[in-house]
């Protein structure tokens, strides 16, 4: 029945990565919302996700919203910011007047409650947590009961989909559904700094426009720093012109890294640490990473030639019981790798100095 809905992470005390933005929203911002749409003849709820579409009665989904969305970014970087859906069948006039009303009255509880609200932006600027939420995964069990303004309706077989399906009757009902959320499924430890080369000036650029600190080096420096290989890095799915990798969890090295002039340094001690590490962080599903800025990862740039690496290899087994035992071992576990000599002399180049370490 709703002809505009809103939402923003921290509805109900969930979700929110600006927890004092967060308590705000929830006890100033949505109550005039609400309070000045029904005044106007409006019927306003939360953003509508249903558990199953074809399943209505199943219960609503309540989730973490992802930087992607405006209400997730705007959680990350510390701005108060929802997101307004209309309800696509509802009249053109009335959507566009339910949007003038929301607007208007944000605008006026943002003026009546300013040093309230510029409290809570301050305190969640000031924040530096030391570990975050990467990824979320679905809750089986209902976090919360909802009174809903739904629609009665009714299920059908359909020759078309060959299964059931949803019909509509346009006839008000009043329900309580439960509602689904979500858990943190992975965190990661922030870390003093980030690290951007000089080679990565799209990466640079798009951390700039989000107003991320970065402190550039004017000429080459070398720092120890820690740096993740990835365990399986596949291109994915397209994703509005990127080709995703997806997040990737990875495994920890410690290296000496000489940065070129032009190189940047990202400090987590800034207002927008959160922006920086999900841009940053690999095991973010919204990292840079995860869509396609770094697409070199996957090209070998150096290889050695089965003349040159087989001598190598007979030296290195008959100089190295150790290595000697790993690939006998090796050999007896995978029969296919056994029988290629590809693979096997790839198995020994791997373990040399020369092979490219950036793979």
């Amino acid at each position: 029945q709703y002809d505009i809905t809103f939402g923003y992470n921290g509805w109900d005390g969930r979700y929110a990565q600006s927890p004092a933005i967060g308590r705000w929203m929830d006890s100033a911002l949505r109550p005039a919302l609400m309070s000045a749409l029904a005044r106007a003849g409006h019927i306003p709820g939360g953003l509508v996700f249903a558990a199953n579409d074809r399943k209505p009665d199943d219960g609503l989904l309540d989730t973490y919203t992802p930087a992607r969305f405006s209400n997730g970014w705007g959680d990350l970087a510390r701005i108060p910011t929802i997101l307004v859906e209309n309800h696509s069948l509802k009249p053109y006039r009335q959507r566009v007047l339910g949007t003038y009303v929301l607007l208007e009255a944000a605008l006026k509880i943002a003026g009546a409650d300013a040093a309230a609200l510029q409290q809570a932006i301050a305190g969640d600027r000031a924040a530096r947590p030391a570990s975050i939420p990467l990824t979320w995964a679905p809750l089986k069990t209902p976090v919360a009961r909802r009174d809903f303004l739904g629609v009665a309706h009714e299920t059908y077989l359909s020759a078309a989909s060959g299964g059931p399906e949803v019909r509509w009757l346009g006839k008000p009902v009043r329900q309580t559904l439960d509602v689904f959320g979500d858990a943190p499924a992975s965190t990661t430890t922030l870390p003093v700094a980030w690290w951007v080369p000089a080679t990565k000036p799209e990466v640079i650029a798009r951390l700039r426009r989000q107003g991320v600190q970065v402190e550039t080096i004017s000429a080459p420096r070398t720092v120890t720093v820690e740096m993740l290989r990835l365990p399986e890095p596949k291109p994915g799915t397209i994703n509005e012109g990127h080709v995703e990798i997806g997040a990737q969890a990875g495994l920890p090295e410690r290296h000496e890294e000489t940065f070129p002039a032009g190189s940047v340094r990202v400090p987590a001690d800034q207002p927008l640490v959160l922006v920086a590490a999900h841009l940053l962080e690999p095991g973010s599903p919204e990292s840079m990473l995860a869509w396609g800025y770094f697409p070199e990862i996957h090209q070998r740039t150096e290889y050695i030639e089965g003349y040159a690496i087989a001598p190598l290899a007979d030296k290195m087994l008959a100089q190295d019981p150790a290595l000697k035992a790993a690939f006998e071992a090796r050999l007896a576990a995978d029969p296919e790798f056994a029988k290629s000599p590809d693979a096997r002399l790839e198995w020994f180049y791997q373990r040399t100095p020369y092979y490219d370490a950036r793979y």
